[in-house]
């Protein structure tokens, strides 16, 4: 008699069989080659969608602005490299290939779908368990998120409490108690989250601290690059106004499963523009040419990345 145990070993003893075939290679091939040419199109798509002609129209003259645009590109996967080998062991450089596809991943096809990747990887390539990858990568994404959260809530105290952005012209009437008492309960959140860590996290308290101290000065000289780049295009602007436009951009960036946010962020910061009495059409210039810019690098990147990838696999299969 034939045990569902036993069925099962041969369902498995077929597609290791499969696997190995040249079959499941040339698949395999394909398949990277389709989702490849998925990923260009969806970001060739959304350069069109922003036009040329205003793109071309509106570039920012002052170079400081493309060389600090260069270095906060490089930043996040600079900083995950240097996260990622708190806790796992593999090359500079092929984890600085890995994070850079991770950044395209996320920014143009959907939000985590770059954390999926990074888990692929590290089981395929790193051999780590499934299930330590996801804790790991969750955890990681959960101190970033805590950084972002608390970050953009002092920003925004700071702006309201300050009496520079009145959150009535947005929502209407507004009890301002109402609003210390949300700034309230975010504190209490952070402290019941620290205070039950051991439940939420499975990363020691010192290598969890040292990844939550690299996002912290990552995430200040990202957004500081960020206000300088556009101090530079609109020079008579306050820095208030940088200030809020950063606060808008913290709270977009952590939207889940949305893609090109950069574009979504451009066309908030135009309206934004009119709210805080700056020119909205050199905003519009200033923040399209930097959606394109990250489109435009994000395709060169990946597809030198791919090709690399492409040509490593048929090496290994000679």
């Amino acid at each position: 008699m034939i045990t569902a145990a036993h069925r099962i070993k041969e369902l498995k003893d077929r597609i290791n069989t499969f696997r190995r075939s040249e079959t499941a290679r040339k698949l395999g091939r394909w398949t990277r080659r389709l989702v490849v040419f998925a990923i260009l199109a969806v970001i060739g798509w959304n350069l069109w969608s922003l036009g040329w002609g205003e793109v071309l129209r509106s570039l920012p003259m002052h170079p400081g602005y493309y060389l600090i645009f260069v270095l906060l590109y490089l930043s996040l996967p600079v900083a995950e490299v240097l996260i990622y080998r708190q806790i796992w062991q593999f090359p500079t450089a092929s984890g600085f290939r890995v994070f850079l596809n991770k950044r395209v991943y996320n920014n143009e096809v959907i939000g985590y779908s770059g954390e999926f990747y990074l888990y692929l990887w590290a089981k395929r390539k790193l051999g780590l368990p499934g299930e330590q990858v996801m804790k790991d990568v969750r955890d990681s994404n959960i101190l970033s998120a805590l950084v972002s959260y608390l970050v953009a809530l002092t920003l925004v105290g700071i702006l309201v409490f300050g009496g520079v952005v009145d959150l009535e012209v947005w929502f209407g009437e507004i009890d301002r108690l109402l609003a210390a008492a949300a700034g309230v309960v975010s504190v209490i959140l952070v402290v019941v989250l620290i205070q039950f860590r051991r439940h939420l996290f499975s990363l020691p308290r010192m290598i969890a601290l040292r990844i939550f101290g690299i996002y912290v000065f990552r995430f200040v000289f990202h957004h500081a690059g960020l206000a300088v780049m556009w101090m530079l295009v609109m020079p008579g602007a306050p820095l208030t106004v940088w200030m809020t436009f950063i606060a808008m951009y913290v709270v977009i960036n952590r939207l889940p499963f949305f893609p090109s946010k950069d574009l979504v962020f451009a066309l908030a910061g135009i309206e934004m523009a009119g709210i805080v009495g700056i020119n909205p059409a050199e905003v519009a210039g200033m923040l399209l040419v930097y959606s394109a810019l990250n489109k435009i690098v994000n395709m060169i990147l990946f597809s030198v990345l791919s090709l690399k990838k492409e040509k490593e696999s048929l090496t290994e299969t000679t």
